[in-house]
């Protein structure tokens, strides 16, 4: 049965609408290192839930959800955003990348870092949704499917959820 549009209830929205937070793990696990997001997104889930974040193993499917917050009505306060991205940093090291210095011109990659997920996030961001980015330098993004994080980029997994969980209780803290 259909309903008015403003019917809508926040009850009905999906959790990612409704969070303070929501952190998008990225990346293809069947593709060596580009596993990293999908691999920090299943390290958050494992551990305690946390009132007004919400975790998504993503993987290569996080265009949808973002799409999701371009044209709904009710967005996250911010969206974090974890994924492996090539800059020339040691194997395995971690740091924030600001979305304006994404690369808009990655053809052939399934991740995050490639338009138009990139332009959508510009979009939320103009919206008044703050948007953080959490990369990790890859060891290993091999040609053909290889499971498997490189050993540089697997010890950074726990690191790296700790500094999610900081930065979102940061970004909660100051709603």
């Amino acid at each position: 049965m259909a309903r008015p549009a403003d019917a809508e209830s926040r009850d009905e929205l999906p959790e990612y609408c409704t969070a303070g937070v929501l952190v998008l793990g990225c990346g293809n696990p069947l593709m060596g290192d580009d596993g990293f997001g999908p691999a920090v997104a299943e390290r958050l889930l494992a551990g305690p839930a946390r009132a007004g974040i919400c975790v998504i193993n993503a993987g290569t499917g996080s265009r949808g959800i973002i799409f999701n917050m371009v044209t709904g009505t009710q967005r996250p306060k911010a969206i974090m955003i974890v994924d492996a991205l090539r800059a020339g940093k040691r194997p395995g090291e971690l740091f924030w990348v600001d979305i304006e210095d994404l690369s808009l011109e990655k053809a052939e990659d399934f991740s995050l870092h490639m338009t138009p997920a990139s332009n959508m996030l510009l979009e939320l961001k103009k919206m008044g949704v703050e948007i953080r980015v959490l990369a990790c330098e890859p060891k290993d993004l091999p040609e053909v499917m290889t499971e498997g994080l490189s050993d540089e980029v697997a010890a950074a997994v726990g690191p790296a959820a700790r500094m999610v969980l900081r930065a979102a209780d940061e970004i909660l803290k100051s709603a």
